[in-house]
């Protein structure tokens, strides 16, 4: 199996886990009445840019991984961390100043990668 088609099965589990949590967000947003479209579309472009992160992410431990240098690698994975964190700041700060979309709603699904993490290892430990 190629190691970048191990990259796009995680990331189709990683959608996978990011349906079911974006309708629950959602559905919270709608709970204290925040259901208009422009919100589930603020979730909709926040899950997006998390995968892409998440996306980005595993490529790049891949070529990592990839690499024979150690330092270079370590490198190579310190810039392109450095990078994700400076393309997330010009995100949110673009999304805050310069779209009518909900700031909350868009962040929120960044976490949504930790949460599926914690909870399939949580799920990983209880059943054996």
């Amino acid at each position: 199996m190629d190691v970048f088609e191990v990259v796009n099965q995680e990331t189709k589990r990683m959608l996978r886990g990011f349906i079911p949590l974006a309708f629950i967000l959602y559905a919270c947003f709608s709970l204290f009445g925040y259901y208009h479209i422009i919100v589930l579309l603020s979730v909709i472009v926040g899950a997006a840019y998390s995968l892409f992160l998440f996306y980005n992410m595993a490529v790049s431990a891949v070529h990592a991984a990839l690499i024979g240098d150690e330092r270079r690698a370590s490198r190579m994975q310190m810039s392109r961390y450095l990078m994700r964190y400076l393309l997330t700041g010009i995100f949110l700060v673009g999304v805050i100043k310069l779209t009518p979309l909900n700031p909350v709603a868009v962040t929120i699904p960044l976490f949504f990668p930790k949460i599926i993490l914690i909870a399939s290892g949580i799920i990983k430990r209880k059943g054996g």
